[in-house]
């Protein structure tokens, strides 16, 4: 059985390989890139025990993006009819990177960056 420690790593990177390997072959839409973010961030969180911390973060975000009750992927959606999938993914990792940051999931960015550079992939920034 893995350690509490081994899954923490094991989830910020999970939550890095969606932020630096396109987003999209992980969730398929924005929507679905939205729910393996919440859910990751959950699991980590609840590891570290966070449990509210992330949650407060998150919705202070949300908050700071005029969302309502809506969720990064459907303001966005909402916001701007039409917009390829890409686009909302896009915009739904640019929000969570904030709060991945708000609460120091230790994404390894370094090692991820070097990865995805030395295969010569695209990746978000």
């Amino acid at each position: 059985m893995r350690t509490p420690e081994a899954m923490v790593e094991y989830f910020a990177e999970r939550i890095g390989l969606i932020y630096y390997h396109m987003p999209l072959a992980y969730g398929g839409s924005g929507a679905g890139v939205e729910v393996l973010l919440h859910a990751h961030h959950d699991a980590w969180a609840h590891l570290v025990e966070f449990d509210g911390d992330w949650r407060d973060a998150w919705w202070k975000r949300l908050e700071a993006e005029d969302c309502g009750s809506a969720n990064f992927s459907h303001r966005y959606a909402m916001n701007h009819p039409g917009a390829p999938e890409a686009e909302v993914a896009a915009y739904v990792v640019k929000h969570w990177r904030v709060v991945s940051d708000e609460l120091g999931v230790p994404i390894p960015h370094e090692r991820l960056r070097a990865e995805f550079d030395e295969w010569g992939r695209e990746r978000l920034k």
